[in-house]
């Protein structure tokens, strides 16, 4: 990745305060809310239960409420610019590059996934391939999963963990540390213990990507780009009468 240029000189007007309550209440408030919903809708999320679009509806919801939070905090409150979270032009080719380093970053974490298995003698389980997962493919459940998880996902968490949070860890340390401080946040707050040594570390390539490029967008389109083949790979295994390691 060719390096851009520097950030914007203002720093974030975001106190750790700020970071704390758009984590606590984007992320809080959306499981708080979620199963509330699910119950009012009906919706039964469930390991085995071919209701997928209904999920997707779920974890938009809980995208959109994070994404709300930080407008709400970030924008209107503080006053953070959309070109301070990183809405900048890519540098040229850099999208380009992103795309070949998602299909690089695959089988990285898919090796780290496996080294974890070996060391701890469990056998991987993944549990939202469980709850996304359909007992067999679906056009319906393949292109729900890619618009939340490929789309809207990769969006509003690059700007929170990427645009804000590293960004506030980079203007206060060295870049390498704040890449491994937003990348164990980015991990641990996905909730799944078996995940984290992977997200880890793709976490840490995400905003190594940021620090090089300065746009948002490079990494929104690696995020994207490895969610979609995640994705694509689970539902050709699907249509095949697969069912992948971590579908129990």
């Amino acid at each position: 990745m060719a390096a851009a240029a520097g950030l914007p000189p203002r720093r974030l007007p975001l106190g750790l305060s700020d970071l704390l309550l758009m984590l606590i209440a984007g992320f809080g408030c959306s499981r708080l809310l979620l199963p509330v919903l699910a119950q009012i809708l009906d919706i039964r999320v469930q390991a085995g239960i071919s209701n997928v679009p209904a999920v997707m509806f779920l974890l938009a919801v809980q995208t959109l409420v994070l994404s709300g939070v930080i407008y709400a905090v970030a924008v209107r409150w503080r006053g953070v610019s959309a070109r301070e979270m990183g809405f900048v032009a890519p540098p040229p080719g850099s999208l380009t590059r992103a795309v070949l380093l998602a299909l690089v970053c695959f089988p990285i974490v898919g090796a780290i996934s496996w080294l974890q298995q070996q060391i701890t003698g469990e056998p991987f389980r993944n549990p939202q391939f469980q709850l996304i997962a359909p007992p067999d493919f679906a056009w319906s459940a393949y292109l729900a999963t890619l618009l939340v998880a490929a789309v809207l996902a990769p969006t509003v968490e690059e700007i929170a963990f990427r645009g804000i949070l590293y960004r506030w860890f980079a203007e206060r340390m060295r870049w390498p540390i704040a890449v491994a401080g937003s990348a164990l946040v980015f991990a641990f707050l996905h909730g799944v213990p078996s995940l984290i040594p992977g997200i880890l570390v793709l976490g840490a390539i995400l905003a190594w990507v940021y620090e090089r490029t300065r746009s948002i967008w490079v990494p929104i389109v690696l995020h994207g780009t490895y969610n979609a083949i995640v994705t694509t790979v689970l539902y050709a295994a699907l249509a095949q009468g697969v069912r992948p390691p971590g579908l129990g």
